[in-house]
């Protein structure tokens, strides 16, 4: 039970310490190194014949995109143009860098979450240098440098070096499964920095109405549902998992940067709170995967004695109705 919890615990522990350390958010230039050696890992591990686009990975990007507007388009017409922008930010944000790692974690098709990220980082990319003029104004050239500069640091530098490694030495591929702990290490390090960003920004800006940050993470959790559930439900069974977790978590620091810097940041509020709606998601998923392993793993007479152990308690479970009913008559 406590090796099943163990993988939890290393999500919400460095959330909390983070909360209560606002002094760390002035680490945050370290996570985009994080995930830069966490998806060099990963990359050990892809062929190029696994990085062909699916017409699944441009129906999620669809998917993605029209989340984004309609969400905006909801609050906005609706007169609340804050939590527009807070929903639009949400929404719109693409595949996180660690999704990848955290599917390695599950056993996942990487090579799929892969391509994914990619056609997810570059599309949405792509696409705001529209969607941003429409729904806050403003559009520089220099915006777009940044985008373009920040996905070839996390994408192809990783990417290249990851090749090239496995051109001069190919037993490299196997260093992604014996670093995965340390991979994971890394990603709880992220965890505790972004945790710790986000308690700053509440610290500094005490005005912000309580009631309105309760809005905005209750459509920031609405829409984490949203997105999980969506992006299982839309392609077939054998790729429901990747699915979703593409779908579902999100490079929220790519959004947070944009809405700080063409928005406000009551609205870079939305992927603060996206931050902890999918990182739960993913503590339920490796909790749910850890246990169904470690009972997979157990000898063939201790499942046998679970399973009648189970049926004698349903058995039970139904006597006790009968016998209600019967007092009842």
């Amino acid at each position: 039970m406590l090796k099943t919890l163990l993988r939890p615990a290393m999500i919400f522990i460095p959330f909390t310490l983070g909360v209560l350390c606002p002094g760390a958010a002035g680490f945050s230039f370290l996570i985009r190194w994080f995930l830069i050696v966490m998806f060099y890992l990963i990359a050990l591990r892809i062929h190029v014949s696994e990085m062909k686009p699916r017409k699944w990975h441009w129906l999620l990007l669809l998917v993605n995109i029209l989340i984004g507007l309609g969400g905006y388009c909801l609050f906005h017409f609706a007169g609340r143009e804050d939590l527009a922008l807070a929903a639009f930010f949400v929404g719109i944000t693409p595949t996180a860098n660690a999704a990848p790692v955290v599917m390695s974690f599950l056993n996942g098709r990487i090579g799929y979450m892969v391509t994914g990220f990619a056609v997810s980082n570059l599309g949405i990319s792509a696409a705001l240098v529209l969607l941003l003029p429409l729904v806050t104004g403003n559009h520089t050239f220099v915006f777009v440098r940044d985008i373009v500069i920040s996905l070839l640091q996390v994408i192809a530098l990783p990417l290249t070096a990851a090749f090239l490694t496995r051109k001069i030495y190919p037993p490299a591929e196997k260093w992604s499964g014996k670093c995965k702990m340390f991979s994971f290490s890394l990603w709880s390090c992220m965890l505790f920095i972004m945790a710790s960003v986000a308690s700053s920004f509440l610290r500094s800006n005490p005005q912000i109405s309580k009631l309105v940050i309760v809005e905005i993470a209750l459509i920031s959790m609405v829409i984490c549902i949203l997105n999980f559930l969506i992006g299982g439900l839309i392609v077939p069974h054998r790729i429901r998992r990747e699915s979703s977790q593409l779908l579902g978590q999100k490079n929220t620091s790519f959004t947070l940067f944009m809405a700080l810097a063409f928005a406000n940041p009551l609205a870079a509020m939305g992927p603060v709170f996206y931050v902890f709606c999918h990182n739960f998601w993913n503590a339920l998923q490796m909790f749910h995967y850890d246990r169904h392993r470690n009972q997979k793993s157990l000898p063939l007479h201790r499942k046998i004695q679970i399973r009648n152990t189970r049926t004698r308690d349903r058995r039970a479970k139904e006597l006790r109705k009968i016998r209600k009913k019967r007092n009842a008559a």
